[in-house]
């Protein structure tokens, strides 16, 4: 799931260092996304086709207990999996803040982003969209959100990273 960056320009400022802020934006949304089996955790387990697409549900509720899991999170460059092992200090861009919030449908935080090249990028708009990375579990019960046909939901949501990319994966 990847959101535009803010581009509302009262939102956005640069300190004296020229650290790009953002004082709020969307960085997560409930609704239902497709994902390829082989990316939902312990597929295998749950007898997932490895190649075909699965709609999955970002539940409200679920996106609301998580919040907190999206703080201080590192902003990449890139869009990987990042851990106290392997930080990918290389590709780190910036930070998520400390007042992620569910605000339906909407996961909102401020971030910053402290490198000069990336904030050309955010700035140009080659690379202004965000996409977060999940820790979830996997319940394959089908069901529909809001009119939306979904193969399950993800529960027990953990922020990971959140990435600034050039196109997202959903609207």
């Amino acid at each position: 799931m990847t959101i535009t960056l803010a581009f509302d320009r009262s939102e956005r400022f640069k300190d004296g260092d020229g650290n790009l802020h953002v004082a709020t934006t969307n960085i997560s949304k409930a609704t239902v996304n497709g994902y390829r089996g082989s990316e939902i955790p312990d597929y295998q387990v749950l007898g997932l086709d490895p190649d075909r697409v699965y709609q999955l549900l970002r539940d409200p509720e679920e996106l609301a207990n998580a919040a907190p899991t999206f703080n201080n999170l590192r902003l990449l460059s890139k869009h990987v999996a990042v851990s106290a092992d392997d930080p990918k200090e290389n590709l780190v861009a910036g930070s998520t803040g400390t007042d992620a919030r569910y605000e339906a449908p909407y996961l909102k935080n401020s971030l910053v982003v402290w490198r000069a090249e990336d904030i050309a990028l955010v700035e140009s708009r080659d690379k202004c969209e965000l996409s977060c990375a999940y820790y979830y579990i996997a319940d394959m019960t089908p069901g529909t959100f809001q009119g939306l046909r979904y193969d399950g939901v993800m529960r027990n949501i953990r922020g990971n990273p959140v990435a600034l990319v050039e196109a997202r994966r959903a609207g």
